[in-house]
């Protein structure tokens, strides 16, 4: 189909590839490399915009699950290719397949007579947590998924969703004649369609890939294998009802959502409503005696059990006797927790800067400078002692961008801790059973998500345990909003000095090697054609140089080319550059009196109030001092630079404190002195000294005293 943008002047193609897919499996298969360079050149004729070509394909999973089978080297080509396409996942909503499963499924006449179970289970459903459902929906058509009851609809398009197609997986189950599928159990019997029989299903129609490395719920899977050849051996006489409940366990322990409750009792009633087992607790107790199954306090489930020796309860119970009660909190919360940096994000969108909060856990308030790309402390104070008033006494007087967080009662905290501490004891000692060390672990890990959720439910709302702490005075902080937007206040509070310069891909503390690209073609213009509008970029393009260049001088009244040469070279618009160029002036005077190191003007920029990231440094550092470089003499390790070209810029923003300025300074007898000089020469007097008339009067002394002989 051929159509035309906007403007009527070009056309522009949209060229559809249906089943892309199997050409990318084609490939994959035969001639890899070959195919692959065809696949290549496809992406970049479509990707060039000269051609208004808009390619669009489909395929059935991952773009590198393509390339799966073959060699890492080749694989890692395929994913270089990959980025030349843009992907567009599609993921179906749950509700959309089970609407569709619904509709297919004629409402049978014993639905009719299931109609109560069909609620029950549906209430079950919505109590134990196990899937996100919206609980309307899904009683209205749990009735016409019959024979499917609603928790097993939602293990069924959950898991075709993982290992199969979506719609087409599913409408080849609800077609499927085989003595898995829905059709056959439907002719054979007159109950639910439940988990086992699922599983059964998923077993038979995708064994190689569900017993394959590729499968990411290969262990999951295997462990459900090893349950029922591990019941084979344990129980005599029929075991298909204990295999039936080893299948739930294991299906919904893959797909059931964090927090569900797959305690006894959903298990039980599941059991008798679903699966069709009156006796469902006690075989349940059964296959706890044996340690096939274990349920987990902590998180409210069932789990299938590999098996060991050890008796987790008690091991954990005796560990706490031989521990010591825990007196040191920080220590132990350094080691066990820890919190990602906070973005202030109103102070970037005011600024451009990123402003990242770091997390500091201690027992008492700290003092610390931040540093790099920290720009400020959220400082975590754990101390049962009283220490509310020394606190706020520190903030007063502590003039950095730090809030402060007391901690009224870590009892709680505390007490998790030493949970952590037992358990730890009982892995160290028991680290050849495997099995054990392996559900300890995950006890440790569910521990530590407790830990973290008790201590960040700590920070807000009414029953908040926490007094925060700035400049001396006690905030009241209700929601994250308002913390965040908090932060933002100490930025602007404590740097406020910073320039607005939005251009994220310098304005941080470390540039991406692209851009080190582009700063070398930046110096490049600035050493060669500043006196060149806009560098010599051309005029149509925007290149990331010119772009860096647009955001840092001429979009802040900073023209290097201007018609009127009498203007001054300084920022016009009122955007805080104005607090920069002042302070970066200031560092040249201050370099009249005696020589100064570079790094020294760095630090000025690094620190408060200004605080600005590495990256603006590195390209506004260089920039000024071209832009005044006849206003000082400028040494590399203590010689002499009389020309700033794209390399010495380069090493200026690289290493700063192999530099020094001198700035000149005529005035009085020292004007006197050096116009006498020029008259002696016969050049024009001068009132200001700079680099260029230094050079001119300085040469011919310098050319005189090289032409005398030796003795001389």
């Amino acid at each position: 189909n051929r159509y035309y943008d906007l403007d009527k002047k070009s056309p522009l193609l949209f060229i559809f590839i249906d089943e892309f897919g199997k050409f990318l499996e084609y490939a994959s298969q035969n001639e890899p490399e070959k195919e692959l360079y065809f696949i290549q050149q496809l992406a970049e004729f479509a990707n060039n915009s000269d051609n208004n070509i808009v390619l669009l394909t489909t395929v059935h999973q991952n773009f590198d699950a393509y390339a799966i089978n073959l060699e890492s080297t080749q694989r890692q080509e395929w994913t270089k290719v990959k980025g030349r396409f843009r992907e567009i996942t599609f993921n179906e909503p749950v509700e959309q397949l089970l609407f569709l499963a619904s509709e297919h499924i004629e409402e049978r006449q014993s639905a009719i007579k299931k109609e109560k179970t069909v609620n029950e289970l549906v209430e079950l459903l919505t109590v134990s947590k196990a899937f996100k459902t919206n609980e309307d929906y899904v009683r209205e058509i749990a009735k016409k998924l019959y024979p499917l009851d609603a928790i097993s609809a939602y293990v069924l398009t959950l898991s075709l969703q993982k290992y199969g197609q979506n719609e087409r997986s599913l409408f080849s189950f609800l077609e499927s004649t085989d003595h898995t599928g829905l059709y056959q159990h439907s002719i054979l019997t007159d109950n639910f369609y439940s988990i086992a029989e699922v599983y059964d299903f998923l077993i038979y129609n995708y064994f190689s890939f569900l017993n394959s490395k590729y499968n990411p719920d290969f262990a999951a899977w295997k462990a459900i294998k090893t349950s029922l050849e591990k019941i084979e051996s344990l129980f005599n006489g029929s075991i298909s009802d204990y295999a039936k409940i080893i299948k739930t366990i294991g299906l919904l322990s893959i797909n059931a959502q964090g927090g569900s409750f797959i305690d006894r009792d959903f298990l039980v009633l599941y059991s008798e409503k679903s699966l069709g087992i009156p006796n469902a607790d006690k075989l349940i107790e059964d296959l706890e005696g044996k340690k096939v199954i274990l349920y987990r306090n902590y998180n409210n489930r069932y789990i299938l059990f590999e098996g060991t020796d050890l008796d987790i309860p008690t091991a954990l119970y005796e560990a706490g006797n031989k521990i010591d009660d825990i007196t040191d909190v920080v220590t132990l919360l350094n080691k066990n927790y820890s919190l990602p940096a906070v973005l202030a994000k109103r102070a970037m969108f005011e600024t451009g800067t990123p402003r990242l909060f770091e997390y500091k856990i201690s027992s008492q308030p700290i003092s610390t400078k931040p540093e790099g790309e920290v720009d400020g402390f959220i400082n975590l104070i754990f101390n049962e002692r009283d220490i509310l008033s020394d606190i706020e006494k520190l903030s007063s007087e502590n003039q950095e961008s730090i809030l402060y967080c007391y901690y009224l009662n870590s009892k709680d905290i505390k007490d998790l801790l030493f949970e952590i501490e037992k358990t730890r004891k009982v892995i160290e000692d028991n680290l050849d059973d495997k099995v054990a060390v392996t559900e300890l672990k995950n006890i440790v890990v569910h521990q530590r998500n407790l830990l973290n959720h008790k201590i960040l439910n700590s920070f807000f709302g009414d029953k908040t345990s926490v007094r925060w702490i700035f400049a001396g005075k006690q905030k009241e902080l209700k929601s994250q909003k308002e913390f965040n937007s908090f932060l933002s206040f100490i930025c602007q509070k404590v740097y406020f000095k910073t320039p607005y310069f939005n251009n994220e891909l310098v304005n941080k503390h470390r540039i991406s090697t692209s851009i080190h690209t582009a700063k070398r073609n930046y110096f490049r213009a600035l050493a060669n054609d500043w006196d060149m509008p806009q560098l010599g970029f051309h005029k149509d393009k925007f290149p990331p140089e010119k772009t860096i260049y647009l955001s840092l001088l001429e979009n802040n009244g900073i023209k290097l080319c201007d018609d009127n040469l009498s203007n001054l070279i300084e920022p016009h618009n009122d955007n805080g550059f104005h607090n920069l160029w002042k302070a970066s002036v200031e560092f040249l005077d201050s370099a009249k009196l005696t020589k100064r190191n570079v790094s020294e003007f760095t630090e000025i920029l690094s620190n408060k109030p200004f605080k600005l990231k590495q990256g603006f440094i590195d390209f506004w550092v260089p920039s000024f001092l071209f832009i005044k470089r006849d206003e000082y003499a400028l040494f590399n390790v203590g010689i002499y630079t009389p020309t700033i070209n794209e390399d010495i810029l380069e090493l200026i923003a690289k290493i700063p404190k192999d530099f020094e300025v001198k700035s000149f300074v005529l005035e009085g007898v020292k004007l006197d002195i050096f116009n006498s000089y020029r008259k002696f020469l016969n050049i024009d007097l001068n009132k200001n000294g700079n680099a260029q008339t230094f050079i001119e009067t300085i040469k011919p002394f310098l050319v005189f005293y090289r032409s005398l002989p030796d003795y001389s």
